[in-house]
C-alpha cells in the first residue's frame, strides 16, 4: 500500500481521511435517516485513520540472507531505523526493497525458518 511508503503520502492520506470524516459527520447532521444510513461509512473511515496512522511492524530481509523486523509508521522510516540498527555490518545489509507492513502469515512463514 503506497500510503505506508514515505511521510508525505501518510500525511495526504491521514488529511483525506479526516475531511472525509468531517464531511460524513456534517452530512448527518439533523437527519437521522441519512446519519443512520451514513453510520457504518463513517465507522469504516474512523477505524482505517486508526490503522493508518498508527505504529505497524515491518518484515525485511537482508542481502546477505535472514529476515528481521522493527515498528515504525511509514516504510521510510522503518528502513532507516533498520540502517541506523546495523550501520557497519557486513553481513546485515537490510535490502530496501523487501520492507513490508507484516502481516500474521508472513511472520508465521518467517518464524517457520526457526524449526
Amino acid at each position: 500500500m503506497k500510503v505506508f511508503e514515505t511521510k508525505k503520502n501518510l500525511k495526504l492520506a491521514e488529511t483525506t481521511l479526516k475531511n472525509q470524516i468531517k464531511a460524513l459527520k456534517l452530512s448527518g447532521k439533523g437527519d437521522i435517516v441519512i446519519r443512520t444510513t451514513l453510520a457504518p461509512i463513517l465507522e469504516e473511515k474512523v477505524n482505517l485513520l486508526s490503522y493508518i496512522s498508527g505504529v505497524k511492524n515491518w518484515n525485511f530481509n537482508f542481502e546477505a540472507g535472514g529476515w528481521n523486523s522493527n515498528y515504525a509508521k511509514t516504510k521510510e522510516e522503518s528502513y532507516k531505523m533498520a540502517l541506523k540498527e546495523y550501520k557497519g555490518s557486513k553481513n546485515c545489509v537490510p535490502s530496501e526493497n523487501t520492507f513490508r507492513v507484516a502481516t500474521e502469515m508472513d511472520t508465521q512463514n518467517l518464524l517457520s525458518l526457526f524449526y
